[in-house]
């Protein structure tokens, strides 16, 4: 099934590439007060650190990404 037929078939890729930015940004957003607690219970950890366990924590909530039905690109 195609959820985007009303585009034509050259922007229903760029369309569906959007709509995966879209629901990481909200994800990301989602997560904030999360990064911010942590901020707050561990002030001593590095930049670096926080930022490492923000993006594990984003990818473990993310769902996988499907590539069955994708189009090959070239």
């Amino acid at each position: 099934m195609n959820p985007y037929y009303n585009l034509p078939p050259e922007q229903r890729l760029t369309q569906c590439l959007v709509d995966q930015f879209n629901a990481d940004e909200r994800l990301w957003k989602k997560l904030d007060p999360l990064r911010r607690a942590r901020r707050k219970l561990r002030p001593r950890l590095s930049k670096k650190k926080l930022k490492k366990l923000d993006l594990a924590e984003f990818d473990k909530t993310r769902p996988p990404q499907d590539c069955v039905g994708q189009p090959m690109k070239p």
